[in-house]
Formats: structure tokens, sequence, C-alpha cells
């Protein structure tokens, strides 16, 4: 049963929260901690500039927002709506543990077994988007909320890009590393027919930037060098190296990530392939590489030696074998000297 979405207009906030802080702030307004006036419970308050959005584009998200609420992994958006004489408001369930974003260490990212549990959860509230026939559309680190810093609870949220699977979508005026090629290469006055593969795409750069803390390209163009030499990479012949920043992850990681990150979006995998990697290590542990490498050259080098001592002793029983053979050249010499002194005198005689 669809909730009733109750309506409140009033003139501010306050009326009906008691702010206690700004949590966050974006290009169409901010969120903040407030104390609920009526149950006295802490929410986060989306509030969106009424000059920067329309009644039409707030009353959607709502929409939607509420009635992806049922999902274990997706934020839970309260059926309230709210006007005052500046903004829309959204009443949000509230992350006590901040964004994934927050959680990134840069050029280092989060713990691998962390990320797991991450992934597991955002890709099946994906999964859940997806089989709604809907489309995230805005997938990244600062959209997945965190209800504990272990990520054992996360929740997806933000559903102002989301739209229906087979929507028309336009070309960008900015562009994110999360953004498919697809999403990316389109011109001017042309569209996109909205599918899940972009959801995949975004899914697969997140993995990467919260593992590692930094970004595999700018954006994914031809223009981008990083984006450019990972693309000839995957499309290269099989045992060819990857580019430098994804020599860190392991065989595993990369097949997950090449599926993930495919250029064709009909190739592409669906953001529940990963379950299949997590039994795998995703990441190389540089100092163990190192290790291994010292190790295997310390084998080398011992080989080497053993072969150089296998090679004397081979030379020098071939000394031995040649003087045994000088001496018997020798004997035999003495033999025929005897032989000779023993016909000599038998002439004599």
């Amino acid at each position: 049963m669809e909730q009733v979405i109750q309506s409140l207009e009033i003139e501010e906030i306050t009326e009906c929260y008691t702010i206690i802080k700004r949590l966050g702030q974006g290009a169409y307004g901010q969120v903040l901690l407030a104390q609920d006036k009526t149950t006295g419970e802490p929410v986060a308050v989306k509030l969106l500039r009424k000059n920067r959005t329309t009644l039409r584009r707030y009353f959607t998200e709502l929409s939607l927002s509420t009635s992806l609420s049922k999902h274990p992994g997706i934020i839970t958006t309260y059926p309230i709506f709210i006007s005052t004489m500046d903004s829309y408001v959204i009443t949000l369930e509230l992350a006590t543990a901040g964004t994934l974003h927050q959680l990134i260490q840069s050029e280092v990212g989060i713990p691998e077994d962390a990320l797991k549990r991450c992934a597991v959860q955002i890709s099946g509230a994906l999964d859940y988007m997806h089989r709604k026939g809907l489309v995230h559309g805005d997938l990244k680190p600062d959209n997945v909320l965190l209800m504990d810093r272990d990520c054992y609870r996360v929740k997806l949220s933000d559903f102002g890009l989301t739209q229906y699977t087979g929507s028309l979508v336009s070309s960008a005026t900015r562009f994110n590393p999360y953004m498919s090629p697809e999403l990316c290469d389109i011109k001017h006055g042309k569209y996109l027919i909205l599918n899940p593969a972009v959801d995949s795409w975004a899914f697969g750069v997140l993995l990467f930037v919260t593992l590692t803390g930094s970004f595999p390209w700018r954006q994914a163009m031809e223009t981008d060098l990083m984006y450019k030499e990972y693309i000839s990479w995957q499309n290269g012949p099989v045992l060819t190296p990857p580019p430098a920043c994804w020599q860190k992850f392991s065989m595993a990681a990369l097949i997950m990530f090449s599926k993930l990150l495919t250029q064709d979006p009909t190739l592409r995998y669906s953001v529940l392939s990963i379950v299949n990697y997590l039994n795998f290590a995703w990441k190389v542990d540089i100092q163990e590489y190192i290790m291994e490498e010292e190790d295997e050259d310390e084998e080398e080098d011992e080989d080497e030696e053993e072969d150089e001592d296998e090679e004397e002793d081979e030379d020098e029983e071939e000394d031995e074998d040649e003087e045994e053979e000088e001496d018997e050249d020798d004997e035999d010499e003495e033999e025929d000297e005897d032989e000779d002194e023993d016909e000599d005198e038998d002439e004599d005689d």
C-alpha cells in the first residue's frame, strides 16, 4: 500500500524543526541535522532552494524516495511535503555515521573487508531499484550513508537524478568520474535512452575510489589519458600488464572491474556480479608483493650459486679425469721405454 504524503505549508523550517547544525551543502540546497519538535527525534532535513528546482522535480524525488524506503539498504524518507518561503523540504532518517565519502582516506581508501560489506549492501539496493525499473543516476560515495563507521549498515540516498529505465537523457554540461562513457559522449541536441548500465559503471568507479582513495580518471572520455590507457589495456592482448594505478589489484579484482567498466554498455554486467568475487582478495599487499619478489630473487641467486658450484665441481672432476689420463699416458710411455730397453738388450746379446 502506497504511503499518503502529508502536506504542510510554513514560512520557516524552524516552525517544525530545531536546527542543530549543517551536515552538507550542494548545488541545489543543503542538508541539516535537526530535531523534530513534535516527536523529539533527530532527523536529517534536506532543503531544496526554489530558485534551483521545480515543484515537479521536488515532488518526483519525494515520491520516489518514500516509495523506495521499505528496502533496508535505502535511507528512509518520511512522507511529508513541506514548503517554506524559499525552499522545498525532504525529511530523512538520520545516518549517524556520516557518508562513505567522509570515511575514505585520500590515497589510501578504506579497509577491504569494510568495502566488501558496503558493496554487498549498495549492490542490493541498486538491484532493488533496477527491478522496479529505476536508474539511480547519481551514485557516488557522498550518496552512500553510514549507520556505523565499520560499514555493517549502509544506505543508499539522494534520488534527485533518479529516472525510469527508458527515459531520454540529454547531454551534460559538467562531467564527473562516475559518469559512464555513453553519458559523456552524448552530443548537444542528442539523447541517450537510460538503462541500469550507467549505475553499473558508476558502481565500478565507486569501488575503485573507496578502495584506493583516488580516481581512476577525471572523465570517461578519449581526451582523458588515464581513461584512454585503461580502455587500451582492456581491449589489448590478455597478458598485457594493466596501467600503473590498476596494478595494486588482484587478478580476480581486475576481472570484476573489467565486467563493470566495460566500454560497451550492452556487455556491461549488473551490479550483483560483484558477489562472485567476495571470496577473493581485491587488493594486492604491496609489502607482501615486494617480499615475494625479494624471496624469488634470493631463490634465483641461490639457484645460480648452486649451478655455479655444480659447474665448478664438474670442472674439477674433468680436471681430475684429465690428470688421471695424463698419468696413464705417462705410465704407457714408461712401459714403452722399458720395452725399448729390453729390445736393445736383446740385440746386444
